[in-house]
């Protein structure tokens, strides 16, 4: 049970850590191409890369998760 738990928390880490990727890497690049308003370009950026593909992002996080726990290379999941 506490290997599952441990695997859960890992998906959800994986997940939001990507989703934070994705957009920082998309506005970066948008504000760069944009300096007079890189914010906002920025922004909204990110936003749509996340969107566009977070699907893909979630089913990579619950794949990392579930064969990471699975084969006990997370932490929190060698607990036995």
């Amino acid at each position: 049970m506490k290997r599952f738990i441990f695997g859960f928390l890992w998906v959800v880490v994986f997940y939001v850590g990507s989703c934070v990727v994705v957009g920082a890497v998309a506005g970066a690049i948008a504000g760069a191409n944009h300096p007079d308003h890189a914010a906002a370009a920025g922004t909204k950026a990110g936003a749509e890369a996340v969107e566009a593909i977070r699907i893909f992002l979630a089913l990579g996080a619950i794949a990392l998760g579930v064969v990471g726990a699975w084969l006990r290379w997370l932490p929190g999941t060698r607990l036995d």
